[in-house]
């Protein structure tokens, strides 16, 4: 059973060489540039740090997973073996992403309650997608999702979670709520947390 990882030559770059690596890299499938925050934040997952990334919509965001993808080990035909598994609040954005990712030649699958199957299961046990989209119950409540997850089998191909719309958190029960629940209206730049 093959592994997905990070192979030991980009490891051994240094910050620059690595960046410079990702820049090519990305031309070269997207034929466009990435951006400078994007290139860190791969640069920081690569790394093994857990990032954080907080950017307006339009910035980006859903490509850094991509580009992370990419970044690691294939196998003999040239196929992604890694499997990003994204958190998402909506049926309809994981729909949306399906489609984006396919049409960028990745397999995915936006996993729901009514589409969960066998079939499904199997799939997503042997790895079939790249991409796996699902909301926080399937993540937190579904005893099937549960066992791929923390199977030995599955462990090996996981490369990434996302969470998206992070600010969703509380309202998915991943944390605690305090009895104050305030709410913050702020401008802000994009940015990251290294």
């Amino acid at each position: 059973m093959a592994e997905a990882s990070i192979p030991k030559k980009l490891q051994a770059y240094d910050d620059d060489q690595l960046s410079n690596h990702i820049e090519t890299d990305s031309f070269d499938k997207y034929q466009q540039k990435c951006k400078p925050l994007q290139v860190k934040t791969v640069v920081n997952l690569i790394r093994g740090r857990n990032m954080f990334l907080l950017a307006a919509t339009g910035f980006g965001k859903s490509r850094i997973p991509e580009i992370y993808l990419n970044m690691t080990t294939k196998d003999r035909t040239g196929r992604h073996i890694g499997v990003v598994i994204v958190l998402n609040p909506l049926d309809a954005l994981g729909d949306d992403q399906v489609t984006e990712k396919i049409a960028a030649n990745y397999t995915a699958i936006n996993l729901t309650a009514s589409n969960f199957d066998t079939k499904a299961e199997i799939d997503v046990w042997n790895g079939v997608f790249n991409f796996i989209y699902l909301s926080p119950e399937i993540f937190l409540n579904n005893k099937t999702f549960e066992e791929i997850y923390i199977s030995p089998n599955f462990q090996k191909k996981l490369v990434l979670v996302v969470v998206d719309e992070a600010h969703m958190i509380y309202t998915w029960g991943l944390a605690e709520t305090g009895n104050k629940v305030e709410k913050i209206l702020a401008r802000h730049q994009d940015q990251g947390v290294f």
